[in-house]
């Protein structure tokens, strides 16, 4: 459960309450005034057919691309594997491929683990891998684990492989192919077919996912594109000199500007790249008008949530999607892909993003393929002298090293076959990696050699001169809570000259600090800022406040312009609405309807209704918040969260019964999901609070066994020892927690405390000193060394 801070900060007269974005122009130039987006209330899917008469170059470089390949059904056209009774075996598990006449069959475990034969409906994807989905009941398909490698056998393709490889995940596995964690409908269907509707029923469980297209089609992009079709053919006829209807003549004035269109993907005036004499870098000219053509592919070609169950074409990617920050969980601190994170998120952190540089400057929109190969692609812009020559990349010509991307666009392998690119286009930084333990383009070739190594080389080519602290030095310093860094990454929340992922992710790292002045202040500032990412991060960054300090703050945003923010207002809020004046109680209903119909995106997951219930706890509706939690539950059994919250909610309510039954269920659950450890430490402090001690140090123990490396289940079981006694046994725990969490002010003071009481006034004394370097002024730590005899 959320632990509020009850600080009551004296800033809120300093930030007016009617928070909204910042007017400063943004790094990357467009025109406030255009709009790409237009309003076609009849608009509906015409389907590919309609645009293949007007449009057949296009049509024809569609055809050769992903997204026509993106899934189909399974015939001999698209099927690539082999299903002459071939057979893989994983771990035991066995898998057999053959045919039924024109049907593709595979004999495969089920989720009981009882052997079937079943059908293949719809292939999916095409190179450098392909899978194949299975129709299951309720509506759901699932993408089975065991894929085809489409790569040429000289590369190692040409074969069956798994997912996989060194894991044998049995039928009873989260991670089985027959598993929520493999299911088309949730995982993959929104980003592979045309005008998807998902369509989950929370009550049945099932799904009646429909789609206009099966693959990713003219229409996935360019919008629904009926009255499009009706401004073209009303136009063909008007040049031809043929009558045309009322409906036509209307459309032609109606639609003069958008043709028909929700959204003008084209800009008005096509640019140019040329060297700026000044700086002798390229620059485009005129600058973009509007970012929409980044934003389109961002819908799929980022990590990101849904703010609707169903994609309404012809709003920005913001309105229709919450983009993910840099996370320790998705990308190295340094803003380095790492999970699978797709493109969008890398590429707003480059300089050719804010230069004004767009997906088809580099890739043909239809095709998908680089418009030309290799280094000439980037000089298509950059020159050939001196980037082109062994005076830049040091390297002998055609070899590796001499080829752009690899130094600039190091690659990951995910799916075990698919290497895919940081579109970052980063400097190669050997020494920042060194510095936050991310991977080097360098030593990604010379595997033979260290980070040291490749730091060395860098600085004897390119010079060693003084560098500004790169946003991912100061990320990880102020994550691991290092001295000073505080300062640091408040500076980096409000520096424009830094990418908005990177600054929404310092006002990320920065609610995550103890609140104070400093940082509250530094909060509430970019409440104001003028990028909807570090804006959604600064409302997200109020929850820890006090109710009525975040209304005072924040409720401004709840009117926010774009949706991702005002969704994220209404969550935070929702705990100050009885305060409400009829103003803000407007701005709130409406963006409470916003949320709600984005938690509803997900419902087929159980986090969708865990949010639900959050929000219902906060608006003081206990019951719904129950009900929310009950379906969690009958969605995802294994998701453990939304049992400890629902434990939690019924011990606040004096029902300590029913609260230990949903923790010990919580428990069984964990142990299908892989989060026992978490399990255990929340039915650990249960116990603890109803005073059965020796219960809850037990589970304490288990829970510092699963989670080695969790550092607060470590400092809470030294700590529990300590309170019965267990001095001794106390000490490695405390430790253990000092040693994963150095910078922690609350361990390094709890364990100086405990050891002086426990008369190791040494080890009492090195932690007071450790913890006096982080709050030099402090005078209670002052005193607390000086005590200690420091």
């Amino acid at each position: 459960m959320l632990s509020f801070h009850r600080l009551f900060i004296f800033v809120a007269a300093l930030l007016l309450s009617s928070c909204g974005p910042e007017k400063n122009p943004d790094s990357v130039t467009v025109e406030e005034d255009y709009s790409p987006y237009h309003s076609i209330p009849n608009a509906d899917y015409a389907g590919l057919k309609s645009c293949v008469e007007c449009h057949t170059e296009q049509h024809q470089d569609w055809l050769k691309s992903d997204h026509h390949l993106a899934m189909n059904p399974a015939t001999d056209e698209f099927v690539l594997g082999d299903f002459n009774d071939a057979e893989f075996d994983h771990f035991g598990q066995k898998f057999r491929f053959f045919r039924k006449g024109k049907e593709f069959w595979v004999n495969a475990p089920d989720s009981d683990g009882t052997y079937k034969d079943m059908k293949i409906d719809y292939t999916f994807g095409h190179e450098p891998l392909q899978q194949y989905l299975i129709p299951f009941p309720g509506g759901r398909y699932q993408a089975l684990q065991v894929c085809w490698d489409s790569r040429p056998k000289e590369d190692g393709g040409q074969r069956w492989y798994h997912l996989y490889p060194d894991e044998p995940v049995p039928p009873e596995d989260v991670l089985h192919w027959t598993r929520r964690h493999f299911n088309w409908n949730y995982m993959c269907a929104d980003c592979h077919s045309t005008n998807l509707d998902k369509n989950f029923d929370p009550d049945t469980l099932t799904y009646d996912t429909t789609w206009s297209e099966t693959n990713v089609s003219c229409e996935a992009c360019h919008g629904p594109g009926s009255e499009h079709v009706l401004w073209a053919n009303a136009a063909a006829k008007e040049t031809g000199g043929s009558g045309i209807s009322d409906d036509e003549k209307k459309a032609l004035t109606d639609y003069a500007k958008s043709k028909g269109l929700v959204v003008t993907l084209k800009e008005p005036e096509e640019g140019l790249w040329a060297i700026n004499p000044e700086t002798n870098m390229p620059e485009r000219t005129p600058p973009l008008k509007s970012n929409v053509q980044v934003e389109s592919c961002a819908r799929c070609h980022a990590h990101r949530s849904l703010n609707e169950p169903v994609y309404t074409p012809g709003q920005g990617f913001h309105d229709s999607h919450h983009p993910s920050i840099i996370t320790n969980q998705l990308y190295h601190h340094d803003g380095q892909i790492d999970e699978e994170v797709y493109v969008y998120g890398s590429f707003v952190q480059s300089k050719m993003f804010h230069a004004g540089v767009r997906c088809s400057d580099c890739h043909n929109p239809h095709s998908m393929k680089l418009k030309v190969p290799g280094n000439a692609l980037c000089l298509q812009c950059h020159q050939a002298e001196p980037y082109n020559t062994p005076a830049h990349h040091f390297h002998e010509m055609g070899s590796t090293g001499a080829s752009c991307v690899e130094c600039h666009m190091p690659h990951k392998t995910y799916m075990g076959v698919d290497d895919r690119r940081d579109h970052s286009l980063r400097i190669p930084r050997p020494d920042l990696s060194m510095k936050v333990g991310s991977p080097d383009a360098c030593t990604q070739c010379h595997e033979d050699q260290t980070q040291e190594w490749a730091a060395e080389a860098a600085k004897n080519w390119w010079g060693g001169g003084p560098r500004n602290a790169h946003y991912g030095e100061i990320l990880a310093s102020a994550r691991r809570g290092e001295p000073g860094s505080l300062e640091r990454v408040i500076a980096l929340a409000g520096d424009y000259d830094q990418p908005a992922i990177a600054r929404a992710a310092a006002v990320e790292t920065i609610s995550q600090q103890a609140p104070g002045l400093e940082s509250t202040t530094a909060i509430a500032t970019r409440l104001a800022d003028k990028d909807p990412e570090v804006r959604a991060q600064a409302v997200a960054a109020l929850l820890p406040y006090p109710a009525q300090q975040r209304m005072n703050l924040g409720k401004g945003l709840l009117s926010d312009p774009v949706k991702s923010v005002r969704t994220e207002a209404a969550r935070v809020l929702a705990a100050a609405s009885p305060s409400f004046d009829e103003a803000t109680f407007e701005a709130f209903a409406k963006a409470k309807e916003e949320l709600i119909s984005k938690l509803e995106a997900i419902s087929d997951r159980a986090a969708g209704h865990m949010g639900l219930a959050l929000f219902y706890t906060d608006l003081g509706e206990a019951e719904k918040a129950k009900a929310a939690y009950e379906t969690a539950k009958r969605v995802e059994p294994e998701f453990v969260p939304a049992r400890i919250n629902l434990a939690e909610m019924l011990y606040s309510e004096n029902r300590p019964k029913e609260a230990e039954s949903e923790f010990r269920e919580a428990v069984e659950a964990a142990m299908i999901a892989g989060e026992e450890g978490l399990a255990r430490d929340a039915l650990a402090r249960f116990l603890i609070r109803m005073k059965r001690y020796d219960e809850g140090v037990a589970e304490l123990k288990l829970a510092t066994e699963l989670m080695p490396n969790h550092a607060q289940t470590h400092y809470f079981y030294g700590v529990a020892l300590n309170s019965l006694g267990r001095f001794p046994e106390a000490i490695p725990y405390l430790e253990k927690a000092v040693e994963l969490d150095p910078y922690n002010l609350e361990y390094l003071t709890g364990a100086a405390a405990i050891m002086r009481d426990g008369g190791k006034v040494a080890e009492a004394l090195r932690y007071a000193k450790e913890a006096l370097k982080l709050q030099p002024e402090n005078p209670q730590l002052q005193q607390l060394v000086q005590s200690l005899g420091g």
